[in-house]
């Protein structure tokens, strides 16, 4: 059987070396790289969400305001019926707005 050859040897090994410093190099950006996108998606996820809180917010001063301009407008009938048929719709209405609300905020938490 012939004898390695000791410059191809070394040669191999120092290839090999190589070869494994820059893996770890690449596995250790490719980490550092995740953690600067976890920490980007992270900030984007949250101001999303103060964004969001604020249209929730301004859309429940907007619902609150015209419902109580509806209850002004049913407060100006005559019809003791139509005032409660009316008030029964608000309050559905209401109802169903403040769930919404309630379910946003859950959400945007």
């Amino acid at each position: 059987m012939a004898a390695a050859n000791p410059n191809a040897t070394n040669a191999t090994n120092a290839a090999a070396d190589n070869a494994n410093r820059m893996a770890e190099e690449a596995t250790k950006r490719f980490e550092e790289n995740t953690e600067r996108m976890k920490e980007f998606n992270s900030a984007v996820a949250e101001s999303t969400k103060a964004g969001s809180r604020t249209v929730v917010d301004n859309y429940e001063k907007a619902a609150k305001s015209f419902f109580e301009m509806q209850r002004q407008i049913a407060g100006t009938s005559q019809n003791e019926w139509m005032k409660n048929t009316a008030n029964t719709q608000i309050q559905f209405s209401e109802e169903v707005t403040n769930a919404w609300i309630k379910a946003a905020r859950e959400l945007l938490k």
